[in-house]
């Protein structure tokens, strides 16, 4: 028997929390634990009465440092399984969606992470959408490509961080999440999947395992403002690249980037907008070479 938990970071989203541990809780065709690593100015009340009434199944934690790789890490610290789900505070998982992510560790022993199917609503859960590439890593430009909303099973590069599991001692092995990806995250969760596929393991998307991400406004990693936001694209890219491809596509992969901040910033009407980009770009690189890696 392989076990499982399910972690869940949140950061002043109190009501949805209490909300997506409800439907978690309905789940009783698998065993699992609910580990929530609450990063709140302040824990909302209902969930903590929740997890007191819950304790048999609901693990609660508050932890004052701010940053969504950190929560990831202090989950899986507190994590008592084999394996690990990671899902937002601000979803509604379908039938069979623990159970789907369970299986594939279950079924095949060098599979090290699997991603689940997300839609943005209800009615997008009946569609049969069929994409040739699902989750996908591009070393020589560092494209990324998602269609996380596929209907097939397929083998993939990484996951979406809504919706992902692992192997935990993987996690372990390959060091953790990298906690120098800050702002909204952008890119943490891939740079785990990329780096246990190094190691020697599978990656499969499983539309079994699927829910609906409400992508609340409020609350969560989302950068403040959009200058926020593009420096941390440009940090968080730019350490992932140097981190997961090979030096020698570096040069492309900032001209490609590059193009991309000019046509932004003609589309938003703000040259400042490369100067934010590029600069997140430099950060990134030097996170990366003071660290040796």
């Amino acid at each position: 028997m392989i076990s499982i938990s399910l972690i869940i970071p949140s950061y002043n989203r109190g009501p949805l929390l209490s909300k997506t541990l409800d439907f978690f809780l309905k789940d009783e065709s698998v065993d699992f634990e609910i580990i929530v690593v609450d990063q709140s100015d302040e824990i909302d009340a209902g969930v903590i009465d929740l997890a007191d009434k819950r304790g048999d199944k609901i693990r609660l934690f508050r932890v004052k440092k701010k940053g969504l790789p950190h929560a990831r890490n202090y989950g899986v610290s507190k994590a008592s399984s084999d394996c690990v789900i990671f899902c937002d505070d601000d979803v509604v998982p379908q039938p069979g969606f623990v159970a789907g992510h369970l299986r594939n560790f279950v079924e095949d022993h060098a599979v090290g992470c699997v991603g689940g199917r997300v839609v943005f609503n209800k009615k997008a859960l009946n569609g049969i959408k069929h994409f040739s590439k699902v989750g996908r890593f591009r070393e020589w430009d560092g494209r990324i490509t998602d269609n996380f909303d596929a209907a097939h099973k397929q083998p993939i590069d990484h996951a979406q961080g809504c919706n992902m599991s692992f192997r935990k001692e993987l996690i372990v092995r390959a060091g953790g999440f990298d906690e120098r990806f800050g702002g909204s995250s952008h890119l943490e969760e891939t740079d785990m999947c990329v780096r246990i596929k190094h190691l020697g393991f599978k990656a499969i998307y499983e539309p079994a395992a699927a829910l609906i991400h409400l992508k609340d406004p409020s609350g969560g990693c989302r950068a403040e403002d959009y200058r926020d936001w593009f420096y941390w694209f440009g940090h968080n890219y730019s350490l992932f690249f140097l981190k997961n491809a090979k030096p020698l596509f570096f040069p492309v992969f900032i001209a490609t980037r590059v193009a991309m901040l000019i046509f932004s910033a003609i589309k938003r009407s703000n040259i400042m907008i490369v100067g934010w980009g590029l600069r997140g770009f430099l950060d990134g690189a030097l996170a990366y070479f003071k660290a040796g890696r």
